[in-house]
């Protein structure tokens, strides 16, 4: 950068905005000067933004640009942030900016997150121009981009904000994955305790313990209230030992009593990928009885895709579907429809033998049952998958691993008797 003069004034490292408007502004340049000093030079001061910048005055007579609070530096705030591109619901890295000067002013057009805004920004989009590849430009407007001054490092789409929350939990999971450690926990503690719930669920075990060890124990148990049994005991398998004690010890006496319970299960067994979460009646009801059953337990039972029933002491004894009950007569018994015939698994058994069963059996829940029949939990089709799907084919580490890292507790380990 040169002044009126010719006089060489520093090397521009910086371009200031202000975002007051839809299409900011631009208000200054930072140039560093001699000494490895900055200053500010206002934009009424220079002749226009090219190759070569030469300022309207000489360098003795600059007057420094003060910073205001809706200002952006699109270096330090915004290149090689994050944006979040609606379409393909995903992290997307700022590559570069576009600027356009119109009259005499100059204004921040868009973002690039395409390959092309990384060959401009180094110089060599050139070779995207001879090259017979085709490069997308991938720019995004800036009136649809938040200016980042909520402390997250991301740059956030204001337009999208409602679409966001429509995304599946394992969308918003992806993105939470990209991030780093504390805008990922601000992402977090930004959603309801229902909504962060669902996507803690969809993330790796490495991304659940680095959460929830940012947040407090309060948020901690509002999340895991939200979640079923089986997955809170899948996230407090892998958090250091004191950490999970002092989650469970604010819990609920019954919820912790049921997580406690699932904790104490090997890992490898049926038991350690059930919930504990079921309906469960007597024979003797009629249908519209055990009806009304469901509609009072249901709200409090992740999954319902069969209903149970079971003796006074707890051993299995029949199970209807939702499909026959809905089907059957209000007066009838379960009784006398039901399947005594029943597919079940020891919980002491492999999950490859519970996967394999319900494979079999074409069962979308698969009840599990102590030495004695009692009823003690059910394994769900999703989480048999979870034991039969190729490595390949997951998004992340199995929920059910164990950390064998000394200090830390899981499904085998007797910590929670």
């Amino acid at each position: 950068m040169s002044d009126a003069h010719g006089n060489k004034v520093g090397r521009l490292v910086d371009v200031i905005v202000s975002t007051d408007t839809p299409h900011p502004i631009v208000m200054a340049l930072t140039v560093r000067i001699p000494h490895k000093h900055t200053i500010n030079v206002p934009w009424t001061q220079v002749g226009g933004l090219g190759k070569k910048i030469t300022l309207k005055v000489g360098r003795d007579e600059v007057q420094p640009y003060d910073v205001q609070e809706r200002d952006v530096h699109l270096v330090s705030d915004v290149l090689d942030g994050q944006v979040i591109d609606v379409n393909g619901k995903m992290m997307r890295r700022v590559n570069d900016v576009q600027l356009s000067t119109v009259h005499d002013a100059c204004r921040l057009i868009g973002v690039n997150v395409g390959v092309r805004g990384v060959l401009r920004r180094f110089g060599m989009e050139a070779i995207a121009n001879r090259t017979r590849v085709r490069i997308e430009r991938n720019y995004i407007s800036w009136d649809v981009v938040d200016v980042p001054h909520s402390g997250l490092a991301v740059v956030k789409l204001k337009v999208p904000k409602h679409q966001i929350d429509t995304f599946h939990a394992a969308d918003v999971a992806d993105i939470i994955e990209e991030l780093n450690e504390t805008d990922a926990l601000y992402l977090i503690n930004a959603l309801s305790e229902e909504d962060a719930a669902d996507i803690l669920k969809e993330t790796s075990p490495e991304r659940q313990v680095s959460l929830i060890e940012g947040m407090k124990t309060e948020r901690v148990v509002a999340i895991l209230g939200e979640m079923s049994p089986d997955d809170t005991a899948d996230v407090l398998g892998d958090l250091p030992t004191d950490r999970a004690k002092a989650i469970l010890d604010q819990m609920a006496p019954d919820e912790s009593e049921n997580i406690r319970s699932l904790l104490n299960y090997p890992k490898d067994s049926a038991g350690g990928i059930m919930t504990n979460e079921f309906i469960a009646v007597s024979a003797d009801l009629t249908v519209q009885q055990a009806t009304e059953e469901i509609r009072s337990g249901a709200a409090d039972v992740e999954t319902v895709y069969y209903l149970y029933m079971t003796t006074t002491e707890g051993a299995l004894v029949g199970a209807v579907s939702l499909r026959e009950l809905l089907l059957a007569r209000p007066e009838e018994k379960l009784v006398a429809f039901m399947h005594t015939d029943l597919v079940s698994v020891n919980e002491k058994d492999g999950q490859r033998d519970v996967a394999k069963k319900m494979a079999k059996y074409n069962l979308l829940a698969l009840p599990v049952v102590d030495d004695k029949n009692v009823l003690k939990g059910i394994v769900t089709v999703d989480d048999a998958l979870d034991v039969v799907l190729p490595a390949a084919w997951k998004k992340r580490v199995s929920r059910k691993r164990v950390k064998n890292q000394t200090g830390r507790i899981s499904r085998s380990s007797n910590f929670f008797i």
